[in-house]
């Protein structure tokens, strides 16, 4: 009797579990469209890579689309995910969606995509670099606190806070910021199709809308989320509705606590409606 009831209840298990187990295989083999979240300031490539990387060696994966909400950040993180997406880009249909703001460095890894859409009030742009110093000597004089250098090379300690910049500094400086600005204008032209003269009318850092950037010549359309995973869907071939994977970095412990004590501060409760203004959409350039 004991051993019937065992078979009873094993029988209806696998008549329960047996479908759902087919339904879920079914649905993980069908094409799908992987959508990277690329949001807040950019100062790290690695966990972007690792997501762009998945997407690319996962053929169930028709079209990725990056959904982008960033000021931008620094250069070496931003331009590494950029050549991950054009390699991407080799094998699969790549768009980039972005929402409340994709400038600078964010809008740099964007011209690497097939087409970008923005919405009409998206803060898009802002073509240019930025180095920023910091000189404390007056403050640390009146302290009667003195700083001392050692160098084995002129530029060794060049942009140092603790005494006023020199005017070799400043030149040396000035020449690298342009050298990426003229990198960043590069991968404008080359993304976006235009001549150089083109992009040089709007690569002085400012900041457009998204429909100033639409008749900029600087995204293709205008449209959200649901628009871009509608050409995604086209471009890949995809029948019907497609399978849609999300994948967002990890955060780090200290993330994770800023964000926590953002949420909880009186100045107001959502960090990324409180974005910082538009003089801050930049392509800074830190130098450790």
């Amino acid at each position: 009797m004991k051993k019937r009831t065992k078979l009873i209840l094993i029988a209806i298990l696998l008549l329960v579990v047996l479908p759902l187990g087919i339904s879920t295989l079914r649905k993980a083999s069908t094409p799908a469209v992987g959508i990277v979240r690329i949001e807040g300031p950019i100062a790290d490539s690695l966990k972007y890579l690792d997501i762009i990387r998945e997407f690319e060696e996962d053929d169930r994966v028709r079209a990725v689309i990056l959904r982008i909400d960033s000021p931008g950040g620094r250069v070496g993180p931003s331009q590494e995910i950029y050549e991950a997406v054009l390699r991407l880009k080799e094998s699969k249909p790549v768009l980039a969606s972005m929402s409340s703001a994709g400038a600078s460095g964010a809008y740099y890894i964007a011209c690497a995509a097939d087409s970008i859409y923005a919405l009409s009030g998206t803060m898009t742009g802002s073509i240019g670099v930025i180095m920023e110093f910091f000189d404390v000597s007056g403050g640390l004089q009146r302290l009667g606190v003195a700083a001392e250098s050692i160098t084995g090379g002129e530029l060794k300690d060049a942009g140092s806070m603790f005494r006023p910049m020199t005017e070799s500094e400043r030149r040396y400086f000035e020449e690298m910021a342009r050298d990426v600005h003229e990198q960043f204008k590069d991968a404008v032209a080359a993304g976006r199709g235009m001549s150089r003269q083109e992009v040089d009318g709007y690569a002085d850092g400012r900041v457009l809308t998204g429909r100033q950037a639409l008749s900029a010549g600087l995204i293709d359309r205008l449209g959200g989320l649901d628009a871009v995973i509608e050409e995604a869907r086209k471009r890949a071939g995809i029948e019907g509705k497609p399978r849609i994977v999300w994948r967002q970095p990890r955060e780090g412990m200290l993330e994770s606590i800023r964000h926590l004590i953002g949420s909880l501060s009186p100045a107001g409760f959502s960090e990324a409606a409180l974005r910082r203004p538009p003089e801050s959409y930049r392509f800074e350039y830190s130098i450790q």
